[in-house]
């Protein structure tokens, strides 16, 4: 037999899609022309170097690739056979078994699910396939950039094989097809709540329900696929969707539960091994990036709940999980606009530098506070606090909503905190020191709550009614107003807090917020109930309630005009009924009392709602 000389292989530079299309290849991932044709998801490098084998006679060759097929076939078997014993002792990432594990798809994707009965049902929840598509479509327009946990070019691909495969669906189906059968309905629900008027009514109008029952709907049903899945199984599918779910609820102001479900997706990432960050059995590239979305997100999201409503981490160490590619949502057509996943990026860098400072005193707050607005001025052009650069608008509009979101954040994080620092102070010798001179904490907090309040006015503008669910949207504005609030009821002979008229003004601007937000969210029912509660225990002026009146019923004066001599653009009138409610209640809302009503009683018999649990009346109890 004659001996053929062995063919070196040569490992390939250049992605699949290029040595397919004969391009040149920049070598990077997403490379530049995967990108430019909005296709990064299947860019792909080989892993491996492939080796040719030596040539021989076609007999040898048949029985050497049986022989290695019997072998190879009972090697797999028993090593999945001691993989899956790993998994159902429970180790995970363990070095020990890591010859075991390392080279084995992980058994969690080979379960099978029986959708019998209530969970076939619950399957077939999801509505005709023209609904779903503007279902689908309307959440990668109006709710994706919210949290930027999904990429619609590949989940596009696995969307399309889904509806495929639907029709073939048996009572046994794999842990990854419930998977992503219950993220088709989180997507669904999710869309349901930020639907545009028009889209509202042709769906309510063909679907015979209302968008919040059908949301309900979709959510529940995914709840019920969701608690067949084992722990552990659906991959990243599992993950997604429990995030998806807990954004639902957090969307319907149901905090508590939403808490207790991105716990669930936190837990569902570790045991899927997206806290390290290894490149696991025929992993690509986008995999492992798309597992850093979701990361991302749920590290800023856990942080946040942290700090602002003092919940304990539910990722206890620190995670070495680098950002996501912001490169990856480029296209060749607007290559220039920010990838989506820059702001949520931004966002994460701010929560997780909060997470680590220390507890701020009344001498070191000024530094924690200047870490924050290093943070705000380091902002992109895109993105800047002043004269940001707007002229792609109008072609991506999801860069106003991002860019007002980011400012929000900023604005919520100083005042994380200075409210500590606030319900400190409350020695007589501070409050007599303070009696004709306000500390500069007291200032600083004005004129945060004040710039504050003008941003979150612009985001609601922005948003209503579509993103009125949004709770940045629905929240902030009532928050900062409840504290301004809080300022004027311990002053209540008007010579301890500065700026008065301005904070009358912005007061009376969250009320038209919450106002208008009633009857669209629980929030806003809330928040409504809340503040204007705490008005009537203002003691105001009459200039100062002429302030109030106007900036309720115009709702959108400029905030931080009045005594500083603005004119005050005035803006749409809100209607009669807003103005109605409070000339039946003038006499007894805004006229003066002979003494201030205890605060540790305002709210008593007050429903907090939507609120309760999440916001706390005792925390603005400020003395200064």
């Amino acid at each position: 037999m004659n001996e053929q000389p062995i063919k070196r292989g040569r490992k390939a530079t250049s992605c699949a899609q290029c040595q397919r299309r004969k391009k040149k290849c920049s070598r990077q991932w997403p490379c530049n022309h995967c990108q430019s044709r909005g296709l990064a998801h299947q860019c792909r490098y080989e892993s491996a170097r492939r080796m040719a084998v030596p040539s021989a006679d076609n007999n040898s060759v048949q029985e050497m690739a049986e022989s290695r097929s019997t072998t190879l076939e009972e090697d797999t078997v028993s090593t999945q056979h001691a993989a899956m014993a790993v998994a159902s002792l429970g180790y995970i990432n363990d070095n020990v078994f890591e010859s075991i594990t390392k080279s084995q798809q992980p058994a969690s994707s080979c379960r099978m699910v029986d959708l019998s009965g209530p969970a076939r049902q619950a399957a077939q929840t999801v509505p005709p396939r023209p609904y779903a598509d503007i279902l689908v479509q309307n959440f990668f327009e109006s709710v994706n950039h919210h949290y930027c946990v999904l990429h619609k070019p590949n989940f596009m691909v696995s969307y399309v094989n889904w509806w495929s495969r639907r029709r073939d669906m048996t009572n046994s189906c794999s842990a990854s097809f419930v998977a992503l059968t219950a993220l088709v309905l989180r997507i669904c629900s999710n869309s349901m709540q930020f639907l545009s008027a028009a889209s509202k009514s042709h769906l309510e109008s063909d679907l015979g329900d209302s968008a919040t029952n059908l949301g309900n709907l979709y959510h529940s049903a995914a709840d019920t696929l969701s608690s067949l899945l084992p722990a552990g199984s659906g991959g990243l599918l599992n993950a997604q969707q429990l995030f998806l779910g807990a954004t639902f609820l957090k969307a319907e102001a149901e905090f508590l539960d939403s808490w207790h479900v991105l716990a669930a997706a936190v837990r569902q990432a570790q045991e899927i091994e997206i806290d390290t960050d290894k490149l696991l059995f025929n992993m690509t590239e986008f995999e492992r990036d798309s597992r850093r979305r979701l990361w991302c997100s749920l590290i800023t999201w856990d942080k946040f709940m942290s700090v602002t409503f003092n919940r304990p981490l539910l990722v206890q160490s620190e995670s070495d999980v680098p950002y996501p590619s912001l490169d990856l949502d480029l296209s060749g057509t607007s290559a220039d606009i920010p990838s989506a996943i820059v702001a949520k990026v931004l966002e994460n860098q701010l929560a997780r530098a909060l997470s680590k400072i220390e507890p701020p005193t009344a001498t070191t707050f000024a530094d924690s506070l200047a870490m924050v607005e290093k943070w705000m001025a380091s902002l992109p052009p895109v993105f800047a606090l002043e004269d940001p650069d707007m002229h792609w608008d109008v072609q991506c509009p999801r860069l106003s909503f991002q860019r007002l979101q980011l400012h929000c954040v900023g604005y919520m994080a100083q005042m994380v905190i200075l409210k500590p620092l606030l319900s400190s102070l409350t020695t007589t010798r501070d409050r007599q020191r303070r009696t004709t001179n306000p500390s500069p904490l007291l200032d600083r907090t004005i004129t945060i709550c004040l710039e504050s309040m003008a941003v979150c006015k612009d985001f609601f503008d922005l948003g209503f009614p579509q993103q009125a669910k949004y709770f940045m949207i629905s929240f902030c504005s009532f928050d900062n107003a409840a504290l301004l609030c809080s300022l004027l009821l311990q002053d209540p002979e008007a010579k301890r807090v500065p700026r008065r008229g301005e904070i009358v003004e912005a007061i009376g601007t969250a009320l038209s917020v919450s106002f208008r937000l009633r009857g669209h969210t629980r929030m806003g029912d809330s928040t409504w109930s809340v503040l204007s509660t705490l008005v009537k225990q203002l003691r105001l002026s009459a200039a100062e309630r002429n302030i109030l009146d106007t900036a309720s019923m115009l709702g959108t004066a400029n905030i931080g005009d009045v005594g500083r001599g603005g004119d005050g653009e005035i803006g749409v009138y809100l209607g009669e009924n807003l103005a109605s409610e409070q000339n039946a209640l003038e006499n007894e809302m805004w006229q003066p009392s002979g003494s201030l009503i205890d605060t540790d009683v305002l709210l008593q018999g007050t429903d907090l709602g939507a609120l309760d649990g999440l916001w706390d009346w005792q925390n603005l109890q400020l003395e200064f």
